[in-house]
């Protein structure tokens, strides 16, 4: 008896257990067409608002959400070349519309959205690098981003041409 009872027990909580992923899973649906903010995952065919630039490879858009922009890595406000990293991005996009696009990967590990960002036909990301505010910056071991010839020529043209942080290089 107590084996039949035990077999039930385990059958009716596989049963419910399968049940209950089912519903779950239907609930994350119908959630995801109204997602709180902070897991917000912006559509590539929309435009929004700069409303606060973080420094000169992180931004906020009107929808709170902070966007690093993917394929470089820019100073830290405190780092040499940090705070004229941070203005030249300002001037960029500040209060300016902007479209975003992904690549293969949305959202980094500090929950930031990762995009390229365009303002009009300039893409940011390249014009950082191009300037010489920004240096090319990929994750080792992960698949090949679909600008990263256009960040590395970009990078190469600040090189040769001494732009922003690559004229300390020459200066000796």
């Amino acid at each position: 008896m107590k084996k039949i009872l035990v077999l039930l027990l385990v059958y009716f909580s596989f049963i419910a257990g399968f049940l209950l992923r089912g519903h779950i899973t239907s609930d994350k649906s119908i959630n995801s067409s109204n997602p709180s903010p902070s897991t917000t995952i912006i559509s590539t065919q929309d435009k929004f608002k700069v409303v606060k630039v973080l420094d000169g490879d992180t931004i906020v858009i009107d929808t709170g959400e902070k966007v690093r922009y993917l394929g470089i890595d820019a100073p830290e406000p405190n780092d040499a070349y940090g705070t004229s990293s941070t203005k030249y991005n300002d001037g960029l996009v500040s209060d300016k519309e902007v479209k975003l696009e992904y690549d293969y990967e949305k959202i980094d590990k500090y929950g930031r959205t990762l995009a390229y960002v365009w303002v009009d036909e300039v893409l940011v990301n390249e014009k950082m690098v191009e300037e010489g505010f920004a240096n090319v910056y990929t994750i080792p071991r992960t698949r090949k981003l679909k600008y990263i010839d256009r960040l590395n020529q970009a990078q190469q043209w600040a090189k040769d041409h001494h732009n922003g942080m690559w004229i300390e290089k020459w200066r000796n």
